[in-house]
């Protein structure tokens, strides 16, 4: 069975993707999927503003055991997404920078 970044790979083809270590904080936008491990204690995570019509997948890839708490800076529609098992992921899209960051779709978050 492919890990979840493999599962990634293959759905979406050739991407541009990153990974985020435990206990870094900044999700970053240069890339169009971020696969993030936590450690072992609760993660504040940050996503700035994006460019309008970019879309974003976070995954969590390895489960440290803390959860990842993810707050965009500008956001509509959610508070904060937790990613707190090995699997979970959301894709986002940035609108502009007055509606921010909305909910393509997920799971396990």
């Amino acid at each position: 069975m492919p890990s979840p970044t493999e599962t990634l790979r293959l759905i979406h083809g050739n991407l541009n993707s990153t990974t985020v270590a435990a206990d870094a904080l900044a999700i970053p936008i240069t890339h169009k999927v971020v696969v993030k491990t936590t450690g072992g204690d609760a993660e504040a995570l940050t996503l700035v503003d994006g460019v309008p019509g970019q879309t974003l997948t976070i995954q969590l890839g390895t489960d440290g055991g803390g959860d990842g708490t993810l707050t965009p800076t500008t956001k509509t529609g959610f508070a904060t997404i937790v990613f707190a098992d090995a699997g979970d992921q959301m894709t986002l899209q940035f609108i502009n920078g007055t509606v921010g960051w909305v909910i393509l779709g997920g799971s396990g978050v």
